[in-house]
């Protein structure tokens, strides 16, 4: 579908500009989103926020309960594009937070012979190297591959840590006879992270560290190990007269290890001591999705419109060991190495699991030449469970959250002004379970999100630009707040959402190409006992902008010059209002290369090119004041053939 055809907020990142601007990861890429806020982990992919709430994910259009932050993604390399929808999309995912989406479209079998091979070198001992090769298996090209691979090892501007991974992805298509095509797909991820950072804690008495950006207070002996396997099969059917349908399952595992040791309190100023926890985990996670819809025309009162009718299920169940060893007192945070590293087994086990599946359509009416209505609506059936595992004493299953019969709705109407100019008007909405109980021991209804947005979108330049302006609100209701007797628990909570944003992208002129946003974001708590009319979202900036140019001047062919600014107004994060907080800030990022005859490029790029020093996360007493990258540089080599 036409961007301006979706009456929502969606910003798509192609192949092209993520090899642009070296997005390498899913955290590279949201920097870049607009109305996006990145809040840096353990390593692992940060935290994404979109309208007040963390995203949640779909592969190739499966939807995927979202197990949090820290967990690992694949490298954006093996990804055709990568798609970002703010605000609710129940209708195809089911439960889910209200901030949007973001969907992962993978790379196929290519149709023709293709090879590209890149090598980056750079700041703090960072190496990376990708190759990408694709090319019809048989003479009629009914058969076609494609594979991806990528290496890379680096350290950080804090001491100690060193991160080590590397990604393997196959793809085969092919044509089982002229309307139908299977696809199969694996991908394979292995990343050892050496005593990563979460941040650093803070004074006693609130405020902020006063080191150097580089000090590290972590032992050398913290370890993470993620090892991600994702298997993937669709089959799609042209059955004629425009209708189509399509099968696909996803199967998704994750081993994951860690075991470290963390300052659990706040900083003594007076001597630089605090408290270290130590602990250790281990977390077998699977996933496995499926979707089957057919779409197509539909001719009614001599109109054409158009229609989706699908069907989705998904189960996640996460295993989780565990262990809490002593906690080491007195530690200096200069002298992490004085903390011993443990042993001893796991002490506790659970399991978490989610079953979710739904029946879901959408029709799109074209009411008049002008006019189109479009409808959709969901009903769910969701689950979750949780059970103890050894070495705890092996429990049952109990079941949490249980809804039978949820409909999600979502209605818009969009108003054709003008070729290639829409405005719409749109509600959607989408539901969270809440594993809470009332004073009649009922589970509390789930939670709903529900948003308004009044916008309006262009294509202009013969497609080469897009543009598009957003009003929204929405309304967070049903949240469980505490009665205070017992676990009792009544749903009466309220959050409210508003914003607006500003979106331009695409070749305005032949030699430049652009991406600019805009987003002012209000959120408070409506329906509290106490926080009633503060701010919700913390780690959200009211104001962000994030541009981006790429210049090819017709002087001189080859040569190319680009650049981006990210600036956010002031963010309080976990911190105090005017004791640790960050305020406003700008960074910028520059880069320049030339393109050599036979498509072999160069170039290097630099990030935060000012060395503006700035939290990019505000945390606790504890952790997560995170100090954002300093001033890097990153040489690379790039040929396409």
């Amino acid at each position: 579908m036409r961007l301006i055809d979706i009456p929502q907020s969606v910003t798509v990142f192609t192949e092209q500009r993520m090899r642009d601007q070296n997005l390498f990861t899913l955290g590279d890429l949201m920097q870049q989103a607009p109305g996006v806020s990145v809040m840096p982990f353990d390593g692992a992919n940060p935290d994404f926020r979109s309208r007040g709430y963390s995203l949640e994910q779909a592969y190739d259009g499966i939807p995927a309960a979202s197990p949090g932050s820290g967990t690992q993604e694949f490298e954006l390399a093996i990804y055709e594009r990568v798609e970002l929808l703010r605000g609710p999309a129940g209708v195809t995912q089911g439960a889910g937070q209200p901030g949007g989406i973001i969907n992962f479209v993978r790379k196929r079998g290519s149709r023709e012979a293709r090879l590209s091979a890149a090598a980056s070198a750079g700041s703090h001992s960072n190496r990376r190297i990708e190759i990408d090769a694709g090319a019809p298996l048989n003479a009629a090209g009914t058969l076609r591959g494609r594979a991806v691979g990528t290496f890379q090892e680096r350290d950080y501007f804090h001491d100690v840590t060193h991160d080590r991974k590397w990604l393997g992805y196959l793809a085969l298509d092919a044509d089982l006879d002229s309307a139908t095509v299977l696809s199969l797909a694996f991908a394979r991820q292995v990343d050892n992270l050496r005593s990563p950072s979460m941040g650093l804690p803070a004074y006693l008495d609130g405020r902020f560290l006063d080191v150097s950006r580089s000090l590290h207070v972590y032992p050398s002996w913290n370890r993470f190990f993620w090892a991600t396997n994702e298997s993937s099969a669709e089959l799609s059917r042209q059955l004629g007269d425009g209708w189509e349908v399509r099968a696909r399952a996803v199967h998704r595992t994750v081993d994951k290890f860690y075991k470290d040791a963390y300052p659990s309190t706040g900083v003594n100023p007076a001597t630089m001591r605090a408290t270290y926890a130590r602990r250790a985990a281990a977390l077998d996670f699977q996933r496995t999705g499926a979707d089957l819809y057919a779409s197509g025309p539909v001719k009614l009162f001599g109109r054409s419109h158009a229609l989706v009718i699908g069907y989705n299920w998904e189960q996640r169940l996460a295993s989780n060991r565990n262990v809490t060893y002593s906690a080491v007192p007195n530690v200096s945070i200069f002298q992490p190495e004085t903390v011993a590293e443990p042993d001893g087994d796991f002490a506790r086990g659970n399991d978490n699991r989610v079953t979710q599946s739904g029946l879901y359509t959408q029709a799109r009416l074209s009411l008049a030449d002008p006019l189109t209505l479009a409808l959709g609506a969901r009903v769910t059936r969701y689950r979750s469970e949780s059970r103890a595992i050894a070495p705890s004493p092996v429990t049952p299953f109990v079941t949490g959250a249980m809804e039978r019969g949820e409909v999600t709705p979502s209605v818009a109407l969009l108003w054709h002004l003008a070729a290639g100019i829409n405005a719409y008007v749109s509600y959607a909405d989408i539901f969270f379970p809440q594993a809470l109980f009332d004073a009649a021991g009922q589970v509390l209804d789930p939670r709903v999100g529900k948003q308004v947005e009044l916008g309006a979108k262009g294509n202009f330049l013969d497609g080469r630009l897009n543009a598009s302006a957003a009003m929204f609100r929405s309304r967070d209701r049903n949240r469980a707040l505490y009665t205070g007797v017992g676990d009792i628990y009544t749903a009466a909570g309220t959050v409210e959402v508003r914003g607006v944003e500003f979106e331009v992208g695409g070749r305005p002129l032949p030699e430049l190409n652009l991406s600019a946003g805009y987003t002012w974001l209000s959120t408070e708590y409506g329906v509290h006992p106490t926080l009633e009319g503060s701010q919700f979202s913390t780690f959200e900036p009211k104001h962000s902008v994030k541009l981006y140019a790429r210049w090819q001047p017709g002087w001189m062919r080859g040569l190319f010059v680009g650049g981006g600014v990210t600036a956010n107004s002031a963010l309080l994060g976990s911190g105090v209002p005017g004791l640790r907080e960050q305020g406003g800030y700008a960074v910028a990022n520059v880069q320049a290369g030339y393109t050599f005859a036979r498509g072999v490029t160069m170039s290097v790029a630099v990030n935060n090119l000012f060395d503006r020093t700035y939290w990019a996360r505000v945390g606790g007493l504890n952790t997560y004041n995170t100090y954002a990258d300093p001033r890097s540089v990153l040489l690379s080599v790039r040929g396409s053939y």
